[in-house]
């Protein structure tokens, strides 16, 4: 299971409490959250994706809700302590990020965290897959109303691609930051 390190960094600034993943994926965030005390909530356009993590977690009787949804379209009746957004931004379109980073902000608590990881400009070859690539600085940029706790940008760990198999290193921005 992989866990990329801004999500190991929650535990610096968190124990416990209801986490929203955004863009979970397979689940690995959210699974590594449960087994440390968190509630969770897995969010994807992949309704597969989610039935099996459902499973996993009544498997391991882990507090993971799963629901299919998308980034654009997030019911904003329930506060989280931790929403988390990694690898989803970035492929949005312009207006699309514009429009989501504020509805990740609202439906985070008072003293909660957005945990936020983007692809960035530097990664050229990707702009016809990616349409919102992150200019240097602009994730810190559009959290400077909140406390910014963790900003890194530069060259991520390699990791293998699910689609074809090979060995990647990406240019990204990760961001650890606490509403007021």
């Amino acid at each position: 299971m992989t866990v990329i390190p801004i999500v190991k960094k929650i535990l610096e600034y968190r124990q416990s409490g209801s986490v929203l993943d955004v863009g979970a994926g397979q689940g690995h965030h959210a699974i590594f959250l449960a087994e440390q005390g968190f509630e969770v909530t897995a969010v994807d356009t992949d309704a597969a994706l989610m039935e099996n993590l459902a499973k996993i977690a009544k498997e391991r009787n882990l507090p993971i809700t799963t629901k299919v949804g998308d980034v654009r379209t997030l019911n904003t009746e329930q506060e989280w302590d931790v929403v988390i957004c990694t690898f989803v931004l970035h492929f949005l379109q312009d207006d699309e990020v514009d429009a989501a980073v504020p509805l990740l902000k609202s439906i985070t608590k008072s003293g909660g965290l957005n945990v936020i990881g983007v692809h960035t400009t530097e990664n050229i070859t990707e702009r016809d897959r990616k349409p919102h690539l992150f200019e240097p600085n602009e994730l810190k940029e559009r959290y400077s109303d909140w406390t910014v706790l963790y900003d890194w940008q530069g060259l991520g760990q390699p990791f293998v691609s699910r689609q074809t198999g090979e060995k990647l290193e990406k240019y990204r921005a990760d961001l650890i930051a606490q509403k007021p």
